[in-house]
């Protein structure tokens, strides 16, 4: 049975995070070292800011995150910008850019409003959408979820063309009914 309160949400909770989200990203981060004291990061789909919140400590002073959701997020450190827009517009691409040009890393814990039909389909068009970002400012590193499912293979070998190492991670804290994977991509 499905139990949105779990271990995971209430220990975020009590330890200050704004989701569960963060022990993921943090688990990714200790085995493949995603952060390095000046990176560049690129949050793409930021809310509530989990992602964000595990970065930073991991982060100089001249570090920065660029992030970009459709719901307003806020994350209390001056090296956290963030634009609340559509990473599918030109303007917005614009405001990354403006930012950094180029990027150390791009995550992305985007996922589609899930309807039980079509979601795979759906986390493939925005795992695209991301990849296409990451493409474009030059990232060493993308790191995204997705929904697996049939096009998951035909995707992996699509990036296996451009990336030295593309692995499907499947972190502790995600609940073991979910078909969400996470995809790391290393230049």
């Amino acid at each position: 049975m499905y139990n949105r309160k779990d271990a995971y949400y209430k220990r975020a909770k009590a330890e200050g995070y704004s989701s569960r989200a963060v022990y993921k990203i943090l688990e990714i981060h200790k085995k493949y070292g995603l952060f390095s004291k000046n990176s560049k990061i690129l949050d793409c789909g930021a809310h509530p800011g989990g992602w964000s919140e595990a970065a930073l400590p991991f982060l100089g002073k001249d570090a920065l995150i660029a992030a970009v959701d459709l719901i307003d997020t806020t994350v209390n450190d001056t090296r956290f910008h963030f634009l609340k827009g559509d990473i599918r517009t030109e303007e917005t691409f614009v405001w990354i850019t403006a930012q950094s040009e180029r990027y150390d890393l791009v995550m992305s814990d985007i996922a589609p409003n899930t309807i039980g039909t079509g979601d795979h389909d759906r986390s493939i068009e925005l795992a695209e959408i991301v990849i296409t970002i990451a493409e474009r400012v030059k990232a060493e590193k993308l790191l995204f979820k997705l929904f697996d499912g049939a096009g998951t293979k035909n995707l992996m070998q699509s990036l296996r063309k451009e990336y030295k190492s593309v692995r499907i991670i499947r972190p502790d804290a995600t609940r073991k009914s979910s078909f969400e994977i996470y995809i790391l991509c290393e230049r």
